[in-house]
């Protein structure tokens, strides 16, 4: 009887093993997902975008993997751009127009009919984490942890100083889950959220992973630490882009020390162009523009295992695109009946595909809206009074010659896009956008 005993505990512990050496080369075989979003920076500010301000760590990304030279975004600016971003729909769709207006009404934030990344990844298996501003809902059914995340770390509202508050309003308390994470103990924000970050990689790097990491930097407050403004002589946008650069070593590093590096899908971005005191050249326009310096940012993707190395992509590709791309590279479907308007990049960015991903792209922020066809881009900006201005950005990156009154054909054809476009666009969920007050 012992005897048995003894081959039944002998067989169970080797099934055991068995069941968790597959799971670990299953982990091992699925990429873990890591998206990391800068807060209003620059076009320019970045030394692999050509800027001056030495950013190695972030540089990294593209060195490693795929610089998307006309790389968009879905919002000139913060939460319906991370709206587009999370759902991979132009969050149009869903009438979530503008910044979160203050009201604190029980519609402000991604409504729950529409799927969060994190929902689907969460049917595969994977551990959703998400870091430092949200900015998608103040309402407790809008809480990371209600759309999919199992973790969350950071703040509720658009923005907050990047020191120590003695005592913080709600929105800009720092949370640990769904309650208050104690009084902030921490020196400087940005490191903060890094070191964080780079702690829950090494916390669950048995598993896969999704990590949302939506940095505040570079947007206002402009708080630096002292010693970061030593090494840019006193400018305080720089300092702040070299602790960004730093924060996003850390999590690198954390990649690097698990040996995750090879089969993680880093993307780096920008939420939506900077503001007049950022570095947007040579782009046209700011944060709140139609013009490309509103909507054109900063973009990068690495996947060593699967993507080429030091490479660059020109053709127009959009944040919602990442969606697609990353239930592509976990191999599930979308599972609900609402369409994506992102697609799977990976085809493109391999080479697999020579054609463009998009034909189209769209954009519409309160009375200003911009439709890309092709190379042509028809623009009517809040900041230009008069009719829609008509651009070839093959030839006018900086947007400086108006092609409409030569090219009335495509001002219309454009026009008429645009059109049937916005028509299945949804009203603001809020009612009047008010929500983009100069700190959001």
């Amino acid at each position: 009887m012992k005897s048995n005993r003894t081959k039944l505990a002998a067989y169970l512990a080797a099934l055991i093993f068995l069941m968790a050496s597959t799971a670990t080369a299953a982990n091992k075989s699925t990429p873990n997902i890591v998206f990391i979003v800068g807060d209003d920076c620059g076009y320019n500010e970045f030394s692999f975008q050509g800027g001056s301000i030495a950013t190695p760590r972030i540089d990294s990304i593209a060195a490693g993997g795929v610089t998307l030279s006309q790389g968009y975004v879905s919002a000139a600016v913060c939460a319906p751009s991370r709206a587009g971003l999370l759902t991979g729909r132009y969050q149009q769709r869903f009438g979530f127009l503008g910044n979160l207006p203050m009201h604190q009404l029980s519609v402000e934030g991604i409504p729950l009919t529409e799927t969060v990344l994190a929902d689907v990844l969460h049917t595969a298996g994977y551990r959703n984490i998400a870091i430092g501003k949200w900015h998608l809902g103040w309402d407790p059914k809008f809480h990371p942890c209600e759309r999919g995340f199992d973790n969350f770390y950071g703040f509720l509202h658009g923005s907050r100083s990047y020191f120590p508050i003695e005592n913080p309003p709600s929105q800009t308390t720092l949370l640990l889950g769904r309650e208050s994470a104690g009084p902030d103990a921490f020196t400087y924000i940005t490191d903060e959220f890094g070191e964080r970050a780079a702690g829950y990689i090494d916390r669950y790097k048995d598993a896969p992973f999704f990590m949302y990491l939506a940095f505040n930097a570079t947007h206002s407050p402009s708080d630096a630490l002292p010693a970061d403004l030593v090494t840019t002589k006193g400018k305080v946008i720089p300092a702040m882009t070299i602790a960004l650069d730093r924060a996003v070593g850390n999590v690198l590093d954390a990649l690097d020390r698990n040996q995750l590096a090879e089969n993680t899908v880093v993307v780096f971005l920008s939420d939506n162009g900077g503001v007049q005191k950022h570095n947007n050249k040579p782009l046209r326009g700011y944060k709140r523009d139609m013009y490309e310096g509103g909507i054109r940012v900063p973009f990068a993707i690495r996947w060593p295992k699967m993507l080429p190395a030091g490479t660059t992509y020109d053709q127009p590709v959009i944040s919602l695109d990442l969606f697609a791309t990353s239930l592509a590279a976990v191999g599930i479907p979308h599972p609900t009946d609402k369409p994506l308007d992102g697609v799977n990049l990976l085809p493109f960015l391999t080479g697999k595909k020579a054609e463009r991903p998009h034909q189209s792209l769209y954009w519409t922020h309160g009375d200003t809206w911009a439709v890309r066809d092709g190379d042509m881009k028809l623009v009517l900006n809040r900041k230009h009074k008069g009719p829609p201005e008509l651009f070839d950005l093959t030839k006018d990156v900086s947007e400086k010659t108006d092609l409409a009154m030569a090219q009335p054909e495509t001002v219309e054809r454009l026009q008429s896009l645009y059109n049937s476009w916005n028509s299945q666009n949804k009203p603001s969920l809020w009612g009047k956008d008010d929500g983009d007050r100069d700190d959001e």
